[in-house]
């Protein structure tokens, strides 16, 4: 087989759909999978997601992609995934089956906890440690909420029943069938539960939020081996050898390489990052210091600035006022107004 006909499977599981991109050795898009999925806001300020609908979105891409005439499972060469940050699913390690729906980085279910901690004078110890501040964004306080919540989750855990991850680990462990409970450094690194200096999960860190370390993935660098998918999804075994998280993604891919570069970008929310290389700098004016990926044993770390609502008002304004019925009319709108 000649080297040019060598496809590369890119899968962006984002927070209101999934998108996969079959790349070609040139760099070309040759075909592009995009499927929605529902978003659950059980109650003001909650949001979830179905961890299962999200594999399946996944599933159908893969099938969708192999029913393509000019594409053999032989000719996928990898795998990469880009996901959603700091979302994360809590599930049995024997059965694969989630304990509770996937809790969305944007939820703020845990906003009285995080006060209470911030009360205790906390932010700063946490903010040393992970480059974050204490937040219902980020994913400790998400796993905290199902542990304590879920009926018999915190002794499952303890037993070593349970595990855990954001979107990224989820879908390996689907695609490996189970074989590989992996992440890389960049989604690590948005938990509340890593040492972005160390490069490591905090001990502390997962005593304060009562998380058992046994739940957690092994973090990997974001370029390497996280394993092959199992062998009826294409019929072969493909590696997985790249993994970020959307943000960091983005930064990369818009080849923000040097420290000094940064990138805007818009989407469900906006989020300017800047690569800063080798320095971590402490995150002042309401910015984040986090791993923006790791190359062999090269570390590169980037400052954030987020906006937590951008394009998702725009779905609010569709399906939860129902001011809109359609997301195009958004544009009229906006050029009707004369400021």
């Amino acid at each position: 087989m000649n080297a040019q006909d060598r496809y590369l499977l890119a899968i962006d599981q984002g927070t209101t759909g999934t998108t996969m991109l079959l790349v070609n050795t040139h760099g070309e898009v040759r075909h592009k999978y995009y499927r929605t999925f529902p978003q659950s806001y059980p109650q003001p300020g909650w949001v979830e997601h179905d961890p299962e609908v999200i594999w399946e979105t996944v599933r159908a891409g893969i099938k969708e992609i192999l029913a393509l005439p000019f594409v053999e499972a032989d000719q996928l060469a990898a795998i990469g995934i880009t996901n959603q940050r700091e979302t994360v699913v809590v599930w049995d390690r024997r059965t694969g089956v989630p304990i509770y729906p996937a809790i969305v980085w944007q939820c703020r279910r845990t906003s009285d906890y995080c006060t209470q901690l911030n009360a205790e004078g906390l932010n700063s110890w946490v903010t040393e440690k992970t480059g974050l501040r204490i937040d219902p964004y980020f994913s400790a306080t998400k796993i905290k909420w199902i542990l304590d919540h879920v009926p018999g989750a915190r002794e499952r855990a303890r037993q070593g029943e349970l595990i855990c991850g954001t979107i990224d680990t989820w879908l390996i462990w689907k695609l490996t069938g189970g074989e590989s409970h992996v992440t890389d450094y960049s989604n690590a690194s948005r938990t509340l539960l890593f040492n972005i200096h160390r490069r490591a999960w905090d001990q502390d860190l997962l005593e304060k939020f009562a998380i058992p370390g046994t739940m957690l993935p092994e973090v990997k660098p974001s370029v390497g081996f996280f394993g092959v998918t199992e062998t009826p999804l294409f019929g072969r075994p493909i590696p997985i050898t790249g993994v970020l998280g959307d943000q960091q993604a983005a930064l990369f891919g818009q080849g923000c390489l040097e420290p000094g570069s940064m990138k805007n970008t818009y989407g469900t929310g906006c989020f300017l990052l800047m690569n800063t290389g080798e320095k971590c700098y402490p995150p002042e004016y309401g910015l984040l210091s986090s791993i923006g990926w790791v190359i062999g044993d090269q570390t590169t770390y980037v400052l954030e600035g987020s906006v937590f609502v951008g394009g998702a008002v725009v779905k609010w304004l569709r399906d939860q006022l129902g001011l809109i019925t359609e997301a195009t009319e958004t544009e009229v709108l906006a050029r009707s107004s004369p400021d």
